[in-house]
């Protein structure tokens, strides 16, 4: 569950803002005139991010939960399920944050800082008697977002880390992806269009060896496939899965395993 430079002054024209212990460093925590904070708690854990209705991925982070009511005293209606998605949505809106999805009783969207990205989704409950808000913060762990970036990055090292959003134990790319997918895309028609690239895939260190190193393989080529299908040629992209064996960070806490779960791009020529 995201320009982050947020102003609270901002915020503040719209909503009361109220914080629980936990939660005070996050201005994307809002709470409503009228409801209480019942409930908040921070921690590192993963969560399934609702991308659409069908597109679901899983994301790790520091995630920082809160649950608000609708106060008993307060003798004026609460506002409806969707009241509470648009008012929130038209906010996160303003300050430059990305909706991804809004059903009838929840959403979710992003919001980015230069050093960090924020994913936020808002629940619902009893038509708007209470609602939740979890977030999943995550340092921006990729070198390059641009492929002006992912060129220079190449030129300097040769090589460069990009991190896709694969649902757990799968290969199957998920729509957060393609932002990626499009600016590695542009780099190889664009601004390198002699270049070729070994594609390779890397897991963490849970599960067997086997197993890992046959979905990094399967990770590095659906990444291929994406982009022969924006137009690279084939013959410019090779693949390779080298399951847990190159990690860059520790396996032994998520934070780590997190880094190490990426596809690396490397020049070949």
């Amino acid at each position: 569950m995201y320009k982050y430079l947020l102003s609270t002054l901002l915020f503040s024209l719209f909503f009361q803002m109220s914080f629980g212990q936990g939660v005070t460093s996050n201005p994307l925590i809002l709470k409503l005139s009228g409801y209480d904070l019942i409930y908040s708690e921070s921690k590192f854990d993963d969560i399934e991010f609702p991308m659409s209705e069908v597109d679901i991925i899983p994301l790790s982070g520091e995630k920082i939960f809160a649950t608000f009511k609708y106060g008993k005293d307060n003798n004026y209606k609460h506002p409806s399920s969707s009241q509470i998605i648009q008012t929130y949505f038209d906010k996160v809106k303003s300050l430059r944050g990305k909706p991804l999805y809004k059903g009838e009783n929840y959403g979710s969207f992003q919001v980015k800082s230069n050093a960090k990205k924020f994913w936020c989704v808002i629940e619902t409950h009893e038509n708007g008697a209470s609602y939740t808000v979890t977030i999943i913060e995550q340092e921006k762990i990729q070198e390059a977002e641009t492929a002006q970036e992912m060129l220079e990055l190449l030129k300097e090292k040769g090589t460069v880390d990009l991190y896709f959003q694969f649902a757990t134990g799968s290969a199957t790319l998920s729509k957060a992806s393609y932002q990626t997918i499009n600016e590695l895309a542009t780099l190889l028609k664009r601004y390198a269009p002699k270049l070729k690239l070994s594609i390779e895939g890397h897991t963490d260190n849970i599960g067997s060896t086997t197993a890992n190193k046959k979905l990094s393989l399967q990770r590095a080529v659906a990444v291929k496939k994406q982009l022969v299908i924006k137009g690279v040629d084939t013959n410019r992209l090779e693949t390779i899965g080298w399951g847990s064996e190159r990690p860059i960070a520790s396996n032994d806490d998520e934070k780590g395993r997190l880094r190490n779960r990426r596809v690396s791009i490397k020049a070949i020529n």
